[in-house]
């Protein structure tokens, strides 16, 4: 099989050297400019592109007619910036594979996984899908699961995608190839649109519950920016990793430092208590002084 290669991520790297090893041929390595987290470098996908002796492209555009030039019945593609056009779509007689991070249809679009952490779901989803001009619309050939739990953090979640996009991509283009896998389509009347998140929507309303916050704290860790509160309204505390303890009954403001626990702060929510188990506080030469910061008092307040 003679394979495309379309996309920004090290993991689409990884793919294609799979390919290579178990003796496919890579005629057309397409990427764009660098978007950041989980994108290789285009020296990265050049130098695949070298050791395939294949076609090399950079840019958004992509002429329809280079897939047959280059020979190739299928492309891979993670993360590319926009929606393929049909010209490209087609010019694949296979067509072209996605690996997307969410439990399609239910989570199409941007930020699954962390959306899903957010929603409190059981698990999240990694999906190979034949692309159509619709955004993760397409059949399904290949599905996994990865557990939530209420300990797991989207770095674990990460690190678990990329490991089994690799495989993932070349056996659904195997088993495509071969007709082992059968496209399943999608149930349209499941399907749930999920729209980026940015960095300031990791900041932490302390009136909703513990285990809201906690959710919140899981789904924007590293490698995100965090979630994040002001102390005392001037300088900013990011929560990296907490835990929902029992405080017994209390009276307090949400946001108030109520005690510490483990020598770790607990604050008061509007519904049970977290200890802030790995944090910083702005200013902060490190954790330790970041703890000492905001155990001072007992009326410190984040907000």
């Amino acid at each position: 099989m003679r394979i495309a290669l379309i996309g920004r991520t090290v993991g689409l790297i990884e793919a294609g050297r799979r390919a290579l090893a178990r003796g496919h041929s890579i005629g057309l390595v397409w990427t764009a400019a660098d978007s950041g987290g989980h994108a290789a470098g285009l020296a990265d996908f050049q130098a695949l592109a070298r050791l395939a002796g294949a076609a090399f492209r950079v840019g958004r555009h992509i002429p329809p007619d280079l897939p047959a030039a280059a020979g190739c019945e299928l492309a891979l593609s993670v993360n590319w910036p926009s929606l393929l056009p049909s010209s490209v779509l087609s010019a694949f007689p296979l067509g072209v594979l996605n690996a997307h991070a969410g439990d399609l249809p239910r989570y199409r679009g941007n930020a699954c996984p962390n959306w899903a952490i957010l929603q409190g779901e059981p698990h999240v989803g990694l999906c190979v899908h034949l692309m159509v001009e619709a955004l993760d619309a397409g059949p399904v050939l290949l599905r996994e699961h990865f557990p939530l739990g209420c300990d797991t953090y989207i770095g674990e979640v990460y690190r678990w995608i990329m490991a089994r996009i690799p495989e993932m991509l070349v056996a659904a283009g195997e088993g495509l190839a071969e007709g082992r896998l059968r496209p399943v389509p999608q149930d349209e009347a499941m399907a749930l649109r999920c729209y980026p998140r940015r960095p300031s929507d990791g900041r932490i309303d302390w009136s909703a519950s513990a285990e809201t916050i906690l959710r919140l704290v899981r789904a924007t860790s590293r490698p995100f920016d965090g979630a994040w509160s002001m102390l005392e309204a001037e300088r900013r505390l990011t929560v990296w990793r907490a835990s929902h303890i029992d405080a017994g009954r209390f009276l307090a403001v949400p946001g108030q430092v109520c005690f510490a626990d483990r020598g770790m702060p607990v604050i008061a929510t509007g519904e049970g208590c977290l200890r802030l188990d790995d944090m910083m506080v702005e200013g902060a030469e490190d954790e330790a002084a970041a703890r000492r910061a905001v155990l001072r008092s007992l009326r410190h307040r984040l907000v």
